[in-house]
């Protein structure tokens, strides 16, 4: 197997609402890890809003309608041990989505397990601690893209 390719890994995850402003997230396959965003790795020769279109085909059945105008926030992420790299997440307002839309959610079975809705507070309680972080402010505010560092100083 070649080495990685230099350059930061890329993420893109989505903010999916419903109209009480609940947040849509996922719970992998591996039963000890915690709740996720809809998203995964950007693959090599794809954008960030294409890879976050996939995801949401394969990862929920849902054809979202994503463009570049929807990004939310953009964050650098130091590698937290050593052999990993720093990578970048993306983070685009994704829809919000009404109950015959949800009707139609069909999980990634060897992906994930479960999807639900979650109040913001309870969403950043099971979400991973770097995830939560990310779900400041309205959720659906095109044109406020945030750009974030996490740095990991003195864990390398």
């Amino acid at each position: 197997m070649p080495p990685p390719a230099p350059g930061h890994p890329v993420t893109a995850a989505v903010l999916i609402t419903n109209p009480g402003d609940d947040l849509l997230i996922v719970h992998p396959a591996k039963k000890r890890a915690p709740w996720q965003l809809p998203g995964g790795i950007v693959e090599q020769g794809e954008s960030p809003v294409a890879a976050v279109r996939r995801e949401g085909r394969e990862e929920l059945g849902l054809d979202l309608d994503i463009t570049e105008h929807d990004l939310f926030a953009v964050e650098w992420l130091q590698a937290t041990r050593p052999g990993r790299r720093d990578r970048l997440a993306f983070l685009f307002a994704g829809p919000v989505l009404h109950p015959a839309d949800t009707d139609r959610i069909t999980l990634q079975r060897d992906e994930l397990d479960a999807w639900r809705w979650a109040p913001r507070a309870e969403a950043q309680e099971l979400l991973h601690p770097a995830i939560a972080v990310r779900i400041v402010g309205p959720l659906q505010t095109p044109g406020s893209t945030v750009y974030r560092e996490t740095r990991n100083e003195g864990t390398l």
